[in-house]
């Protein structure tokens, strides 16, 4: 952004000098800059990952059946909550 008071300084008053100018910083999606707010960053999300690598993806798709089949409503719920969040993710992105 520039300054109109100082035209050789493109920062604010407030803007670190070694800040990263806006339109110079990398495009980031609604996903990540929503993990962002709730504090998680790149090196936590490759823990995150390094974790899921040692996890049985059968034995938790069968428990997730299991809890789908004995609590159908809780279920449903959560397929809701996660399509109506999707929706309103794809919504501001279209913005």
């Amino acid at each position: 952004m520039v300054d109109d008071v100082n035209p050789s300084n493109q920062f604010h008053p407030y803007s670190p000098s070694d800040a990263i100018p806006h339109t110079e910083q990398p495009e980031r999606g609604a996903v990540h800059e929503m993990l962002g707010r709730v504090g998680l960053d790149g090196d936590s999300l490759g823990a995150i990952g390094e974790r899921l690598k040692h996890v049985d993806l059968r034995q938790s798709a069968s428990k997730a059946r299991e809890i789908a089949r004995s609590k159908p409503a809780l279920a449903l719920g959560g397929l809701a909550a996660a399509a109506i969040g999707m929706g309103l993710l794809r919504k501001r992105n279209s913005r």
